[in-house]
């Protein structure tokens, strides 16, 4: 078939437009826990595992799963609407974390855990950090909901934009050599907060029938 102008042209501008998008590879699925490592202080976090971490709370609630290991060096996560991400530490508390999203601090969000028995986490001070630890108070914790519970343990939840989400962290503990946890999650649709609510609310007058 012979080519016309027309055709051609679009060809040309579809095969630049494929060219223009740049490559990229998610190495994070959304809703699955994954376990990283670290070394001494003010060192890049990174994949791998000391331990894997257990019994972390999943969507749709009330569901929990256990950690898979982290791939290595950045986190690459593509989303079409914004999404979380939930960091914690885990076995012995005082590791503190910064987390960068596409080499700029990550931005604090709301924890998408919520209501018990799932734990939300602690609230980020701000500039991608997690919550501020207490060193030695806790060890051995290796139960993720545990420590996402327990104010001895840093933890925090960070926004996700649209788009492709680079992330990478370093660690800035006290307690040197071990292991964090964390999880990607999209924000959930208005349909599903509003059928949560209707739930909680229907929980709740049953629990008030009753007493």
């Amino acid at each position: 078939m012979k080519k016309t102008p027309l055709s051609s042209a679009i060809a040309l501008a579809v095969t630049t437009a494929w060219l223009a998008v740049p490559a990229r590879a998610d190495n994070i699925v959304l809703n699955q826990w994954y376990t990283g490592s670290f070394g001494a202080s003010d060192t890049p976090l990174q994949g791998g595992a000391y331990t894997l971490g257990q019994h972390g709370p999943i969507e749709p609630w009330p569901d929990f799963g256990n950690a898979v290991v982290a791939p290595n060096p950045a986190w690459v996560i593509t989303l079409e609407e914004s999404g979380t991400l939930t960091v914690t530490d885990v076995e012995t508390s005082g590791d503190r974390f910064q987390l960068f999203d596409n080499g700029s601090p990550a931005a604090p969000a709301t924890s998408p855990f919520w209501p018990a028995p799932q734990n939300p986490g602690q609230t980020s001070p701000g500039n991608g950090l997690t919550s501020n630890p207490v060193p030695y108070a806790e060890t051995g914790v290796e139960d993720i909901n545990y420590a996402l519970g327990d104010a001895n343990y840093s933890s925090a939840t960070f926004l996700l934009y649209p788009g492709v989400n680079v992330i990478t962290g370093e660690f800035l503990g006290v307690v040197q050599y071990g292991d964090f946890n964390f999880i990607a999650e999209p924000v959930p649709e208005p349909a599903s907060l509003a059928l949560l609510a209707s739930s909680l609310l229907g929980f709740g007058l049953i629990r008030r029938r009753r007493a």
